[in-house]
């Protein structure tokens, strides 16, 4: 396998939806106003939160398959990955039952919601419920796809979905359907219709005469347990600070950091695309530690290197684009945001390095107990920040979590004993 080609694979799955969001959101946001699309952020956020809220199986069946290969039967892994599959639509059921029954009803209020749009908002709250199930098996079966060494599969259905992310919302403004819930009901379609593609892609070690057992269960779920608590803290400290910044501010005002964190976030794709094709190499050799030690110091520094000179980019960048793209006003109102996050995403890149070294040494625990110290610094953050410093301080506290959750990730992966 080549470690360059799985990488650039992984990279181009990601490069077209950035392409489509840099074309669709100036118009987005003219077209439905700030409230609305500080609405539309906020379901992106719950699609992409809880395309995570999946027992953290998608990452465990990765690492089971990976150092499996060699020396078990194909009946074994296929034993394992139905076993994940269930786990999925398990946990993808109890996420639905979760958006539906709490968030659609109360988040109305908790996010600050305009009273014009309840009613709207609500249902489309309710509609992106139901996306919920096809979201968490799709993580499964790209878990599966990875853990076989299969980059490009997964690549094409991450640029399928994201793109349609960005362009259905589009769509459906341009046939002049600009509620809420007809957004939601495009969206979710897409995660169907992408799901169904990945099950066809899998379908050799799904659709046999293989039972899974009970047995089967247990090392995804010990393995998963803590990824569980990683992909929930995790990524409500990525996408869920919106939901704390719309409590703080308003969701008026979200969209002056909800864009800039949306494309900068976007960045990533880069030490994503590098981190996503280290796993199973690193779980294939997690016995060697001097090997193993070898392959995350190197690619570490060349994340740094790459990294450093993207964000610098990006900073000098930054208020030019962003006048183009959108507006003069907004650049300078957003401007000091760009700055503090780009030095957050330096070191965010980087940290997908240590994380992936965890998981793939069987040790996500240590990534777990990271993630629940900073969670509760976290929101102490930017609450305070927030409340001071407004939206800037939100930025503040985005970037100050990241440094630390570096530092101490880093920190276990140097030190642990494999």
């Amino acid at each position: 396998m080549s470690l360059g080609r799985d990488t650039i694979y992984n990279l181009l799955g990601n490069l077209l939806p950035l392409l489509a969001a840099a074309i669709t959101i100036p118009y987005l946001l003219s077209n439905l106003g700030s409230g609305k699309f500080g609405v539309l952020t906020l379901v992106w956020a719950l699609i992409g939160y809880f395309g995570l809220f999946d027992l953290g199986v998608g990452r465990a069946l990765t690492y089971e398959i990976s150092r499996r290969l060699k020396n078990e039967s194909e009946e074994n892994i296929s034993r394992t990955i139905k076993a994940g599959l269930a786990l999925t639509i398990i946990t993808g059921l109890l996420g639905s039952m979760l958006v539906y029954f709490i968030i659609a009803p109360f988040g109305v209020v908790w996010f600050q919601i305009n009273a014009e749009l309840h009613h709207e908002v609500k249902l489309a709250f309710e509609i992106t419920a139901l996306g919920i199930i096809p979201t968490t098996l799709t993580s499964g079966l790209r878990g599966i796809l990875e853990g076989f060494g299969r980059f490009l599969e997964p690549s094409i259905n991450r640029l399928m979905l994201g793109t349609l992310m960005f362009m259905l919302p589009a769509i459906s403004i341009w046939n002049f359907q600009t509620d809420l819930y007809t957004i939601a009901i495009y969206l979710i379609s897409a995660r169907y219709l992408v799901c169904g593609l990945a099950l066809f892609q899998v379908r050799k070690h799904v659709f046999n005469k293989v039972a899974f057992r009970v047995e089967d269960v247990k090392p995804l779920v010990n393995f998963g347990t803590w990824v569980t608590i990683s992909g929930l803290i995790s990524p409500l400290m990525v996408y869920g600070d919106r939901f704390f910044v719309s409590a703080t501010v308003g969701a008026e005002a979200l969209p002056l950091y909800a864009i800039p964190q949306e494309g900068l976030q976007r960045l990533l794709i880069i030490p994503t695309a590098l981190a996503v094709a280290l796993m199973p190499r690193m779980a294939s050799v997690n016995y060697n530690k001097p090997e193993l030690m070898s392959m995350y110091s190197r690619n570490l520094r060349r994340v740094a290197v790459v990294m450093f000179f993207v964000c610098a980019g990006a900073v000098l960048a930054a208020e030019p684009v962003l006048s183009l793209w959108l507006s003069e006003d907004f650049a300078q109102k957003s401007i000091t945001i760009v700055y503090v996050l780009c030095i957050g995403l330096w070191f965010n890149s980087m940290a997908q390095l240590p994380m992936t070294l965890l998981h793939a040494t069987g040790n996500p625990k240590l990534a777990a107990v990271t993630h629940i110290i900073e969670l509760f610094l976290y929101i102490i953050l930017i609450f305070v920040l927030s409340n001071l410093f407004g939206i800037t301080g939100s930025a503040f506290a985005w970037s100050i979590r990241v440094i630390m959750d570096f530092v101490l990730l880093h920190y276990f992966a140097k030190n642990i004993n494999y």
